[in-house]
């Protein structure tokens, strides 16, 4: 007799160092109540960083595991569909991704995803969001944030709880111990290889961030995590680890084997190989900018990860307004109108929010449209023939704090239809997308041109907006303002998209 249906989630997480699974269920406030946790070691990063590829007795582990996790969830009568499957980053780096992905797949029926930069920012930022909630001190200072990641390092300053800076650099954990194990031949570099490996990323993270005064310093990550409660005692969710402390610790286990780390630290071996790189790492960054305290998170890094992909907690208001503030910036650096891109992504949110009957799409893809508007005329750093042309080149190629690969891909699209020619089947980009991405493509699109046309001289003449559907119409009440015949031409020469999707004419009117 089949178990009966189960309320039970899990999340399958294939980690730089380890294959991870969680199950639990979600409250009615959203919280998550963990049931059990398993952990098996796998060496994908080191195979990773060392060979290119991820090798094949590494996937036939990974396929082993995947096979023991999946009769786990069997036992509390779970579903397929209550089960998710993800992998690390660092993954697509590897020749062989696809091939892996592919195994992965076949072996269990799942779809993995890939937890790409954008999301992982976004991780790294709730958790240093949480740790300043119940540290007000780190929230009313200056608190330089940096996680050491297996391939990246990524550095977030807030000041008085908001977030003022961002950066995202290509040297991680795994990275650095594997280029050097791979050119000395050895599978333990010395400490000191690793010292010059990281400097690179110390000194730019140094220039970048020669201008900001630091009050706090958090160190984010896994390794820094596991050893923190060994160093200090936890109070309200953090450890405060002296530097010298931290340096004395880190000079030490620098000095075991292998096997001594692991019977040490109660670790397994592949994670225990970046635990080193991980501290040295850290250390030189608060040497460098003359920390004398580093504050570390409670709790195990990728179990609360896991959870957060788990519960898929919403965005909130505040992060929503980081990524705003950080997409603002980068309109900053390409030198576009301010004043027309705040008042377009004004419109573009009303437009979103009142008109969601018609579109049906999540509430997430307000945040990317908004973004858009933001950014639609970053090409006129390049020329105003054809901006957004150059729009899309340049979105394609910027990070965009908070934002996915995809979502900035929308973005970057949305920039290049919001003037003109039409999404075409045979476009860069948009040919990439499967039939779902390119209607949301096509609806956002025609919202985003509307929005720009209601500011098409660029002077904020219309200050707001009133919508007033009507069959086969939507007027849009323009108060204040009587001659919206400039308005009226671009929004009749960029409609044609709004009418095809939604099946609606425009027309403007006074209040």
């Amino acid at each position: 007799m089949p178990p009966p249906p189960s309320n039970e989630q899990a999340v399958i997480y294939v980690g730089a160092a380890s294959l991870s699974m969680v199950i639990g269920s979600t409250t009615e406030k959203g919280s998550f109540a963990e049931i059990e946790h398993l952990d098996r070691p796998l060496p994908l990063a080191r195979d990773i960083f060392r060979t290119g590829t991820v090798s094949r007795g590494t996937l036939e582990q990974a396929a082993a595991i995947l096979r023991d996790f999946l009769l786990s969830t069997r036992e509390y009568g779970m579903s397929p569909d209550s089960i998710r499957l993800y992998t690390t980053n660092i993954l697509t780096e590897a020749a062989n991704h696809e091939i892996f992905l592919n195994r992965l797949q076949v072996g269990t029926g799942l779809t993995a995803r890939v937890i790409d930069d954008g999301d992982m920012t976004r991780l790294v930022y709730q958790i240093a969001r949480r740790l300043l909630d119940k540290q007000p001190r780190l929230a009313e200072g200056r608190t330089f944030v940096s996680h050491i990641g297996p391939g990246n390092t990524r550095a977030l300053y807030f000041k008085q709880g908001r977030l003022a800076m961002y950066s995202n650099y290509r040297l991680g954990i795994f990275r650095a111990r594997e280029a050097m194990a791979g050119l000395e031949g050895e599978s333990s570099p010395h400490l000191a290889h690793l010292e010059e490996q990281i400097r690179g990323v110390v000194d730019h993270l140094a220039q970048d961030y020669a201008g900001y005064k630091f009050d706090h310093h958090v160190a984010i990550g896994a390794e820094i995590q596991s050893v923190a409660p060994l160093l200090a005692t936890p109070r309200q969710g953090a450890c405060r680890i002296l530097e010298s402390d931290l340096a004395r610790f880190t000079e030490k286990i620098a000095l075991l084997t292998p096997d001594e780390l692991v019977r040490r630290l109660h670790v397994h071996y592949t994670g225990g190989e970046g635990i080193v790189p991980a501290l040295q790492t850290n250390l030189a960054l608060a040497s460098r900018f003359g920390d004398d305290v580093v504050w570390v998170p409670e709790g195990d890094f990728q179990r609360e990860l896991m959870q957060d992909l788990i519960t898929e907690r919403p965005r909130t208001d505040s992060f929503q307004e980081e990524v705003m503030q950080a997409a603002c910036e980068i309109g900053v650096r390409y030198k576009t109108d301010r004043k027309h891109a705040d008042h377009v992504a004004g419109f573009a949110r009303q437009l979103f929010r009142e008109l969601r009957h018609l579109h049906g799409l999540d509430a997430r893809y307000e945040l990317v449209l908004r973004v858009a508007a933001i950014l639609h005329e970053v090409g006129m750093f390049i020329s105003p023939r054809e901006h957004h042309k150059h729009s899309l080149y340049i979105l394609m190629q910027t990070e965009i704090f908070g934002l996915s690969t995809s979502e900035r891909e929308l973005v970057a699209l949305l920039a290049r239809y919001h003037r003109r020619y039409n999404p075409e089947r045979g476009h860069p980009h948009f040919s990439d997308l499967d039939r779902e991405a390119r209607m949301i493509v096509f609806k956002l699109a025609a919202l985003l041109r509307i929005a720009d046309a209601l500011d098409r001289s660029h002077a904020q003449r219309i200050k707001s907006i009133l919508l007033r559907p009507e069959p086969g119409r939507l007027t849009i009440l323009t108060p204040g303002v009587e001659d919206t015949t400039i308005e009226q031409i671009a929004i009749q020469s960029k409609c044609d998209i709004f009418r095809e999707i939604y099946g609606y004419d425009i027309v403007l009117a006074q209040a």
